[in-house]
C-alpha cells in the first residue's frame, strides 16, 4: 500500500536539491568576479526563492503522492459516516465527534481507565486525525495534527495545549485485518496509543467501503 506513495515522495524530493543546484550555479560561476556587499543581496534573493516556499512544496508532495484509491463500489456518505462514528459504542480508546462538516477521532484522554494506561505508556501529546468527506469525488481527506498534554493529574484531569501543530504520520498497515473492528479486538494491555494505531483502522475502513483517501499536511 505505501510502496508506490513512498517511491513518488523520494523522488519528488530528490527534484528538490537538483533544482537548488542549479539555480545556485549562475551565482557560484559569477561569484569570484562580484564584490561581497553586492553577491550578499544577490544570495538573499535567492534564498528567499528557492528556500521560503519550501513548506508549500512538501504539502503538494504528500498531495500528489499519497492517495489511494477505494475498492468496490462506494457506500452512501450517511452510511461511512454512521460506520465511523459507531466506534464510541466500542469499547476501545478512541473517540469520534463531529466538527461542523468533518469528524474528528482521537484518544479518550478524559476517561479515568484510558486516561491511566497513557500515562503508564508515557504519552505526552494528543493525536486528532481529522477527516474531511468530498462526496463528489468519493474522497476522504485525513489531516494529522498533535497538542501537548500533561497527564501529572490523571485520573482527575488532563491537561492539553490550546495550540495543534500539525504532523504527517504515513506509517499505515493495511489487509483485512485492519479496520474499525480491530478497536474492539485489541486488548486494552496491547494498546501503545501511536498515531497509526488509530489511523490504519480508520484508513482500510474508508478503503473497503468504496471510497478514496488522500493525505494532507495543513
Amino acid at each position: 500500500m505505501l510502496c508506490r506513495p513512498c517511491a513518488k515522495t523520494v523522488g519528488l524530493l530528490l527534484l528538490l536539491p537538483l533544482g537548488w543546484g542549479l539555480s545556485l550555479l549562475p551565482l557560484l560561476i559569477v561569484a569570484p568576479h562580484v564584490e561581497l556587499r553586492f553577491l550578499l543581496p544577490a544570495l538573499a534573493a535567492w534564498a528567499a526563492l528557492y528556500l521560503l516556499p519550501c513548506p508549500f512544496f512538501f504539502r503538494w508532495i504528500i498531495h500528489s503522492a499519497w492517495f489511494f484509491p477505494g475498492e468496490g463500489e462506494p457506500t452512501l456518505q450517511e452510511v461511512l459516516e454512521f460506520m465511523l462514528l459507531g466506534v464510541n459504542e466500542l469499547p476501545n480508546p478512541v473517540r469520534a465527534e463531529r466538527k461542523g462538516r468533518n469528524i474528528r477521532l482521537s484518544w479518550q484522554i478524559d476517561d479515568p481507565v484510558w486516561c491511566q494506561r497513557m500515562a503508564l505508556a508515557r504519552l505526552r501529546q494528543q493525536y486528532e486525525l481529522t477527516l474531511t468527506f468530498d462526496a463528489a469525488s468519493r474522497t476522504v481527506t485525513m489531516r494529522d495534527r498533535v497538542r501537548p498534554a500533561d497527564f501529572s493529574l490523571c485520573p482527575v484531569k488532563v491537561r492539553t495545549g490550546l495550540l495543534s501543530a500539525p504532523r504527517f504520520f504515513c506509517c499505515v498497515r493495511s489487509g483485512p485485518e485492519f479496520g474499525i473492528s480491530n478497536f474492539e479486538q485489541t486488548a486494552p494491555e496491547d494498546w501503545r496509543f501511536r498515531p497509526q494505531e488509530l489511523k490504519s483502522p480508520v484508513c482500510n475502513t474508508i478503503l473497503r467501503n468504496g471510497w478514496n483517501v488522500r493525505f494532507e499536511l495543513s
